[in-house]
């Protein structure tokens, strides 16, 4: 019997030694490329168009009440039988929909930022990111010219404008929400939102804070939409709207005790940022603090992702933005004047960085 034993383990012994003989040879090294990155990379539009187009022919909210046939589909749709269903088996693999027993319908993803009427609707943004892309298909153009290739959206047109601000609106609310519960601005009475396009965050801060109320700066054309936003969530008595331009008035006004900048560096060069900082400074009260927010770089300007192609955005449709990584904006903070210079973490799944500073009380 112990021979037996014996003789089995080290047939299991053998086994073993075998089995790690194989996998050294056969199993991927940590260093092992993959065949399929640069193809993944190179087709990535193709995801995006998909749901550009989804969102662009309405299906996610046609889906609202219910499952429908690609033939119902298509006759709401005013579309191709055979070209929806093409696109509409891509939205399924891709999670967007779900499909059963030939009938399609919205999963939870779809119904919670892709109907509109929803409270986190996000189709505002994605129209937005789908007006770019034709500007993106001239991006060497603009990586050879260092120009942008396109006007601003308030030079586009008022359907144009209106997609950008209630595309910065849908985006906004969720990002709010974590800003606002994670700044505590109690101690505050007064907040300038410079370019603060739809106001979003003002009606956050202004719903967590009862004692504070808001200004929002901005072009005129913009502010008409702000007006309907604001007045959506019954602020417009809590929430001034101040009509003016960032880089050419010289002043943004007085006797404030916050200010916010937000996603606005990004669109800007350095020397132009550094004269927002400074009007900025002047507008604050001793004590005030300004509230800087954007999708940063690192420190070693490696990273991340979606705030290196944000740079590469601004290239495209701005002429002197870029992506900045938190040192510099640190760094352009303190030579203005701001002190307690700080880096607040705030919560996931927030991909932004916020840098708070305060203008001495003497």
């Amino acid at each position: 019997m112990k021979k037996t034993v014996k003789t089995a383990k080290k047939a299991v012994k053998k086994v073993v030694k075998t089995a790690k003989s194989i996998n050294k040879k056969t199993a991927p090294s940590s260093n092992a490329l993959d065949p399929m990155q640069v193809m993944q990379i190179a087709s990535s539009y193709w995801q995006a168009k998909v749901l550009h187009t989804v969102v662009r022919l309405d299906v996610f909210t046609l889906l609202k009440d219910g499952p429908l046939t690609v033939t119902q589909l298509a006759n709401r749709c005013k579309a191709d039988k055979r070209g929806l269903e093409i696109l509409l088996v891509a939205a399924v693999s891709l999670g967007l929909l779900n499909q059963t027993g030939g009938k399609y319908k919205n999963n939870r993803l779809s119904n919670t930022f892709l109907v509109k009427g929803s409270k986190k609707f996000q189709g505002g943004i994605v129209s937005m990111f789908d007006s770019w892309y034709d500007a993106w298909g001239d991006l060497c153009d603009a990586v050879v010219t260092g120009k942008p290739v396109v006007d601003k959206p308030h030079d586009q047109g008022a359907e144009a404008l209106r997609n950008y601000i209630y595309g910065m609106h849908y985006r906004a609310l969720g990002q709010g929400d974590l800003l606002s519960k994670d700044i505590d601005f109690s101690d505050r009475k007064h907040l300038l939102d410079v370019a603060g396009g739809p106001g979003t965050f003002d009606v956050k801060f202004c719903q967590k804070n009862k004692d504070l109320s808001a200004t929002v700066l901005d072009l005129p054309q913009t502010l008409e939409i702000t007006t309907e936003i604001v007045a959506s969530f019954g602020l417009e008595k809590r929430i001034n709207r101040k009509p003016g331009n960032y880089l050419t008035d010289s002043s943004f006004g007085k006797g404030y005790d916050a200010v916010l900048l937000s996603s606005m560096f990004n669109q800007e060069s350095p020397k132009v940022i550094g004269k927002i900082l400074k009007k900025s400074f002047n507008a604050l009260e001793p004590g005030g603090k300004v509230l800087v927010q954007d999708q940063m770089l690192n420190r070693q300007k490696t990273g991340p992702a979606l705030s290196a192609l944000i740079g590469v955005n601004q290239l495209i449709h701005t002429p002197g933005g870029a992506a900045y990584s938190e040192k510099e904006v640190s760094e352009w903070m303190s030579k203005t004047g701001f002190k307690k210079v700080r880096t607040i973490s705030l919560s996931e799944p927030s991909p932004f960085v916020v840098i708070m500073g305060e203008k001495p009380k003497k």
